[in-house]
């Protein structure tokens, strides 16, 4: 499970409405299943269920979707059905019969056939703007290659753009390679327990690293010499088809896992090119490392980083002290770390913090696993939870973890009063046995809710500490004469009685002019979106020629005390040397502010 569900460097103005608020006290959360539907809850989730989670706008409606993939618990080879929850209006909707069972195998019923996945991903591999969805297969020994591969789901976007009517997703087996064995060449199943995605060649696709296992410490079966595949990197050939291109492009101590529980794709050295991250853990090798992409031959890896050792048993990224720099969380089965990105040394690798721990003696109740950097109170830092059931033995006796940024990246603690935990509202008996979580604004209220996949079942905690500020994205752009896509979208902290600015950029560098439009009120306009049609260009305001990049940008005045009040903003485009007859429009965008 990855954090940082925009889809692509590319599209994120247009995928991903940028959200933001003017509030630092401390999350208040409230359980409310009534928004999970069409499934219950303990059918999600439960003591035969293991989950993993990713979370994205799936149809591009405006709202946070769910996929959910399952398996036996543990390191076994109990196979389950996976599940897609549409989120409708606030209530995630289990639609996976209705969305995600068009196959191109005969027979195969896309996520209703049961499998054995691990890890779930999403991005848009052929950049047609609709995400689309890959799955981490392990111990599938002996099944036929559709069943015991990765699978990957392409979005088939929607037939009808004006009404959106999305038409689901798609396994379509071809995409994906028939791995074999870097010795004997034989073709075999994967036993893959991690996957992300990202552009390493530098070609605008994402392409997909595999993080493998062959040990385990609860008494699995061990692969031998001339059946353990290891880590697998898989070029995009810029279709969204995938070859295995591990051996040409990485070394083999870059490649060597033992249990390769998670991997991450980023620029950690900010160089220009994506590097990869990984965590191997259990038996040797067991560490933390970089393999770093060469930038003066991008798409091959020619220096080996392995900077953390420990018990490590997790890992994700992100940006933990606002300075540009990825930095690392690291569930480990001892203490639980994390290290800043702090400068690079003469080899071009990342100098990274010592190991730090959190909170007092005492907090840290032993083994973990997935965890995540997300802003939970959208105070514009970065904080951090960690997952305590451990993807490898059994146990659901711990329990989750969420520690709140102190506002530097300097120190992370849990807050805690009385009987609730991590956050208010949250007790202990609350966050026991927690596979995994969706942290998003389901309910696109401006802060962040939780949806826990337990031990026991799944749980919707609703976030309901109130004075938010949010910001959506509806629709895509329709820029067809400039040739690409016209983005708008919202940057910047805002704070009562400040500034919010909008940026707009287009796909033709050449200056171009542009108008904002934006309202108070709801009126017959261009755009259907859940609050109605809107954009009627009742109030206009003109931008100057963009900076020779595409870009333009306008501050939107933030009112202190406002509340309740929609604005909806939508940029139009003229082509260099066109008329008014030429407008282009941009996606749609609106902003909320109140109590």
């Amino acid at each position: 499970m990855k954090l940082a569900r925009c889809i692509g460097a590319s599209a994120v103005i247009a995928l991903c409405g940028a959200t933001a608020q003017a509030q630092i006290n401390w999350v208040t959360y409230t359980l409310d299943n009534s928004q999970i539907s069409g499934i219950s809850t303990t059918s999600i989730s439960n003591s035969s269920n293991e989950t993993d989670i990713e979370w994205v706008d799936m149809d591009l409606d405006g709202w946070t979707d769910v996929v959910i993939v399952r398996k036996q618990p543990f390191t076994s080879t109990g196979k389950r059905t996976n599940l897609l929850m549409m989120n409708e209006n606030g209530v995630l909707t289990d639609r996976t019969s209705l969305y995600a069972t068009s196959a191109d195998v005969g027979g195969d019923q896309g996520f209703n056939t049961p499998t054995n996945d691990r890890d779930v991903i999403a991005d848009d591999f052929d950049q047609d703007g609709w995400p689309d969805l890959i799955t981490a297969t392990t111990l599938s020994d002996g099944d036929p290659k559709h069943i015991g591969h990765p699978r990957v789901y392409m979005n088939q976007g929607a037939s009808d753009t004006a009404s959106q009517n999305w038409q689901g997703i798609r396994f379509e087996n071809f995409r994906f390679p028939q791995l074999l064995h870097f010795g004997t060449g034989n073709p075999q199943n994967p036993r893959f327990c991690s996957v992300d995605t990202g552009d390493v060649t530098g070609d605008g696709y994402p392409d997909l690293y595999f993080g493998d296992y062959d040990s385990s410490g609860a008494g699995g079966a061990q692969q031998g010499s001339n059946e353990d595949l290891n880590d697998r990197l898989c070029i995009n050939n810029g279709s969204a088809v995938f070859t295995d291109q591990s051996q040409s492009r990485m070394t083999s101590q870059m490649l060597a896992s033992a249990f390769g529980n998670s991997v991450d794709i980023h620029d950690f050295n900010l160089d220009g090119v994506n590097d990869i991250m990984k965590d191997t853990s259990l038996n040797a090798p067991q560490y933390v490392a970089v393999a770093y992409n060469n930038p003066n031959n991008e798409g091959f890896f020619n220096i080996f980083d392995d900077f953390h050792f420990l018990a490590p048993y997790h890992i994700n990224t992100g940006d933990l002290n606002n300075d540009g720099r990825i930095d690392v969380v690291i569930s480990d089965d001892g203490l639980d770390r994390w290290r800043l990105n702090q400068s690079n040394d003469f080899l071009g690798r990342v100098v990274w913090s010592g190991a730090n721990t959190f909170g007092p003696s005492g907090v840290d109740d032993g083994f973990a696993s997935n965890n995540g950097i997300v802003d939970i109170d959208r105070d514009g830092w970065n904080d951090i939870y960690i997952c305590d059931v451990d993807v490898d033995i059994g146990g659901c006796g711990r329990r989750l973890h969420i520690y709140k940024n102190n506002g530097s990246g300097t120190a992370f603690t849990e807050q805690q009063s009385g009987s609730w935990r991590s956050a208010q509202g949250l007790t202990s008996s609350n966050l026991d046995g927690t596979h995994d979580l969706a942290a998003a604004d389901f309910d696109r209220d401006g802060d962040i809710d939780l949806l826990l996949s337990q031990c026991q079942s799944t749980q919707y905690w609703r976030n309901t500490k109130g004075n938010s500020w949010a910001s959506y994205n509806f629709g895509i752009s329709d820029d067809s004469v400039n040739g690409g896509l016209a983005k708008i979208g919202f940057t910047g902290q805002p704070v009562p009685g400040g500034n919010f600015a909008v940026t707009i950029s287009d796909a033709n560098p050449n200056s171009f002019f542009a108008l904002l439009t934006g309202q108070q009120s709801l009126e017959t306009g261009w755009i259907q979106t859940p609050y109605g049609h809107i954009l009627v260009a009742q109030t206009v305001r003109t931008l100057a020629n963009t900076d020779g990049q595409g870009n333009a940008s306008v501050a939107i005045p933030v009112t202190a005390g406002m509340s309740g009040t929609w604005n909806y903003f939508q940029a139009l485009i003229r082509d260099p040397g066109g008329n008014d007859g030429n407008l282009q429009t941009s996606n749609a965008l609106a902003i909320r502010y109140g109590n």
